[in-house]
C-alpha cells in the first residue's frame, strides 16, 4: 500500500507539529490535520466522497469530539465511526497514555522519551507491506 495522504487527529497543536515531522521524515507527502473528532470524520467523509481518500489516520485518544468542547475519549469514537460506516483506513493511535487498541495497526506511546521517528517509520512500514 502507497502512504501519500495522513490525517493526524490531534488537538494539541506542538504533539501535531511532531506528528506531522515524523511523517514527513517517512516520506509522507501530504498530512492534513482536525482538532475534533466530528471534523475529522467529516474531512473523511469528503475525501472519500472526492475519490481521494485518506490512506492512514494518526489519531489522539482523549480529544474534543467537537469545537470547543471538552477532551474525552474521542479516539475511541472515531474508531468506532469508521467501523459503523464500513470505512476501512488503518489507524495509528499516538496518545500519551499508554493505550492498547487492538483496532488500530499499532500504539505509539507519545512521550519525552520515546523515539517518534522510528515508532512512526515501524508502523509506516507496516502498513505499506499490507
Amino acid at each position: 500500500m502507497i502512504v501519500r495522504k495522513v490525517l493526524n487527529l490531534e488537538d494539541s497543536i506542538p504533539k501535531h507539529l511532531d506528528v506531522r515531522r515524523a511523517l514527513e521524515r517517512c516520506g509522507v507527502p501530504f498530512i492534513d490535520h482536525a482538532d475534533n473528532a466530528n471534523d475529522g470524520l467529516d474531512m473523511i467523509e469528503a475525501a472519500i466522497a472526492e475519490g481521494k481518500p485518506y490512506d492512514v489516520i494518526v489519531t489522539d485518544m482523549y480529544f474534543p469530539r467537537s469545537k470547543g468542547a471538552m477532551a474525552i475519549e474521542s479516539g475511541e469514537y472515531v474508531i468506532d465511526e469508521l467501523e459503523a460506516r464500513g470505512i476501512k483506513i488503518p489507524v495509528i493511535v499516538c496518545s500519551s497514555a499508554r493505550i492498547v487498541e487492538p483496532r488500530a495497526v499499532g500504539c505509539i506511546y507519545y512521550n519525552s522519551r520515546c523515539d517518534l521517528d522510528a515508532d512512526m517509520r515501524e508502523l509506516i512500514e507496516e502498513i505499506r507491506a499490507m
